[in-house]
């Protein structure tokens, strides 16, 4: 039985790429023209992948306040110093900077679940790998895993601790994976059909409402 955690991130990313795919039956293409300047987007555009779930990323400008991301749990809030600030390449270093704090913690804490030592934890902005481990025990991972629902990073973490024991992809090491993610055939589809979603950059732009508001203020 899939876990609900990967079923409501499916459902949310097709219904995603279906307002991509066919904007005239969500209505999108309308809410795209409702603004003159063509530079600023509507809300509902920038959205950020993280934990496997879409969250709305809204913009503000404010020249007395230092650049930086806050998330509440419910929405990316992006401050910038002025309307040429990348928002993008804000959300994109805090996803790094998560990725940084949860991974080595992952890795630590299944290791010890496993039974095997490791060397040391090395992440990458990896375009063709999702993870590797290499024959000097590094562990090697795509910051983009940050996206990924959590049973889904757990699984990756698991699959390349298991090859400290067992390094290819034999019945061995397979059962082996099988006792620490019984849904890694689950996750592992998962990866297959969202990993354009993953790898895809990160896309904010500046929300003119959000930027009027942090003017009135």
């Amino acid at each position: 039985m899939a876990d609900t955690q990967s079923v409501v991130s499916d459902v949310k990313l097709f219904l995603e790429r279906l307002k991509k795919e066919m904007p005239e039956i969500f209505g999108t293409q309308e809410k795209s023209t409702q603004t003159d300047d063509a530079s600023v987007a509507p809300v509902a555009a920038n959205k950020v992948l993280y934990n496997g779930d879409l969250f709305e990323a809204r913009t503000y400008v404010t020249p007395d306040q230092e650049e930086g991301v806050s998330f509440d749990g419910k929405i990316f809030h992006v401050y910038l110093q002025s309307e040429q600030s990348d928002p993008s390449a804000l959300v994109t270093q805090w996803l790094r900077d998560k990725a940084a704090e949860v991974l080595p913690q992952k890795t630590k804490d299944w290791a010890e679940k496993i039974g095997v030592e490791y060397n040391r934890v090395v992440l990458k902005d990896q375009r063709t790998l999702w993870a590797s481990c290499s024959s000097q025990k590094n562990i090697n991972y795509s910051y983009r895993i940050i996206k990924m629902p959590l049973v889904v990073q757990d699984y990756l973490v698991i699959h390349e601790l298991c090859h400290l024991k067992f390094m290819n992809h034999g019945e061995e090491y397979w059962s082996l994976v099988g006792q620490f993610s019984p849904d890694y055939k689950l996750h592992r589809r998962w990866l297959n059909e969202h990993k354009d979603a993953v790898f895809e950059d990160v896309h904010i732009t500046l929300t003119k409402d959000n930027t009027e508001a942090a003017e009135e203020k």
